[in-house]
């Protein structure tokens, strides 16, 4: 018998949860989305990533007060334990690379801002996906589908940041290079870690099938 097999209802508050912290990474996710392409506006909306920030924090520490207080738990402690702060650091990334943007006062965007952020909406659909199939495991395939997704997505992040650092040093502007370079390597770093998210579902996936 599985582990899943021996859930009690009550201990199904840490998918709801974790459901909770995709959609938030969803959401600032489409918010940097939209601050990329409507520079030099909307760098207001800042403040809202910041919010929702927040508000992941609050739901990474209610998924381990649960965790401190459950008998059963619907993975094993170790991988909640492994899955939440994976979340709430790809929100952190996300948080960071907006206020960058915002705080380097970029005039205008241009196409890797643009393609980058959308990568990271088209990631954080992904992983909602992922978390939503792996609330029931009845579909691990379906997981896995996503988690490849995933790292499709983050090696297409690689090769643009590549290409983009080779134009930058093509142009003449010192300062507007340091500060793009800077900006482009916090989106990489976004990817990275919904690239890791991606290993520690497919992990998952795989000890319970």
């Amino acid at each position: 018998m599985r582990i899943r097999d021996l859930i009690l209802p009550e201990d199904k508050i840490f998918f709801t949860l974790f459901k909770e912290m995709t959609e938030k990474i969803a959401e600032a996710s489409s918010i940097l989305n939209e601050i990329t392409h409507e520079l030099p506006e909307g760098t207001e909306k800042a403040h809202k990533v910041r919010q929702i920030e927040h508000l992941g924090d609050e739901i990474t520490k209610k998924i381990f007060d649960q965790l401190n207080e459950s008998l059963i738990t619907p993975l094993e402690p170790d991988e909640i334990a492994r899955l939440a702060p994976a979340f709430d650091d790809v929100l952190d990334k996300i948080d960071w690379v907006t206020h960058q943007i915002c705080n380097y006062g970029i005039p205008v965007s241009n196409d890797v801002l643009k393609e980058y952020s959308y990568l990271i909406l088209l990631s954080s659909t992904e992983i909602s996906l992922a978390v939503e199939s792996l609330s029931t495991l009845k579909n691990p395939d379906a997981v896995k589908t996503h988690v490849v997704e995933i790292s499709r997505l983050y090696n297409l992040s690689n090769e643009l940041l590549s290409r983009a650092i080779l134009e930058l040093f093509k142009t003449q502007d010192l300062l507007m290079i340091i500060k793009l370079k800077d900006i482009y390597e916090g989106m990489a770093k976004v990817m990275e870690k919904s690239n890791d998210v991606g290993h520690a579902l497919i992990d998952i996936v795989m000890s319970h099938t």
